[in-house]
């Protein structure tokens, strides 16, 4: 039986189709002004990759950033929950998880079988998330994709040290407007190593039993990556689409509840 997963993050709504232990279908659109919209525009392309219809849907979930009902069809659960769920289901071993989106992100400490045991968020304008990435993005005209790999090639990493986006943004300008300008791969070094220090300072407050999981679209920052490593003293288990680890935590809750679930 098919059930879906919808996370509903502040940039971008995602969504996984799930039959058994298979993930059998995924999409991703950017988020707009209504919740229920994209969910169902992202429902249905997910629906096209798998050659099901909507009826074929036994159980929804929804999940995110956003805490809106998507439609009285289909459940609810918590962000740390899903966290959790989802990164148990990809790496069993782990248990810490950190969660890094667009405009937030959250450290998760779980139980050996994945429930949540502990769990703390950024603060509000806090640099650990990826929203000091896109102001970084818009700012050298680069894309957010090429910003982590792009770092690793600094020679002489600069040092951002303010933890507010808003007062880090006046410092990497000040980079730029040096003269002559700081080389690009060393400011975004900085950039990446002060997100990751933010970053491993939640990942203190809950702890690292053993297995650190890291998940969001900023997983895919390889310089992030590298500098939290640093931190930890060992490699990170990082899942393929680490992205999509809360959609998928959603939709293992939907495939718990398809028995008695409602089709979105």
């Amino acid at each position: 039986m098919a059930v879906v997963g919808i996370d509903l993050g502040s940039q971008s709504t995602k969504v996984v189709i799930l039959e058994g232990d298979s993930i059998i279908g995924g999409a991703s659109l950017q988020t707009g002004e209504s919740a229920e919209t994209e969910a169902r525009m992202a429902v249905e392309e997910a629906l096209r990759q798998t050659g099901l219809k909507r009826d074929d849907l036994k159980a929804a979930v929804a999940t995110g950033t956003l805490n809106v009902r998507v439609t009285a069809a289909v459940n609810q659960r918590s962000a740390a929950s899903c966290i959790a769920t989802g990164a148990h289901f990809r790496f069993p071993q782990a248990r810490t998880v950190l969660y890094v989106g667009a405009d937030s992100s959250m450290a998760v400490r779980m139980s050996a079988d994945g429930q949540v045991e502990d769990s703390v968020k950024n603060e509000r304008c806090a640099v650990s998330s990826g929203a000091l990435l896109d102001i970084v993005a818009r700012m050298l005209e680069i894309p957010v994709s090429e910003l982590g790999s792009l770092s690793l090639k600094a020679t002489a990493p600069q040092t951002v040290s303010s933890r507010c986006v808003v007062f880090a943004e006046g410092e990497i300008l000040s980079f730029i407007h040096k003269d002559p300008p700081v080389p690009v791969p060393d400011a975004l070094a900085g950039v990446n190593q002060c997100i990751a220090d933010g970053l491993w300072g939640m990942v203190q407050k809950v702890g690292v039993p053993s297995e650190l999981l890291l998940c969001g679209g900023v997983a895919r920052n390889e310089g992030i990556v590298k500098a939290i490593e640093a931190h930890l003293g060992r490699p990170l288990l990082v899942p393929p689409q680490p992205e999509y680890v809360r959609a998928l935590g959603a939709a293992l809750f939907a495939r718990n509840l398809q028995e008695g679930g409602a089709a979105c």
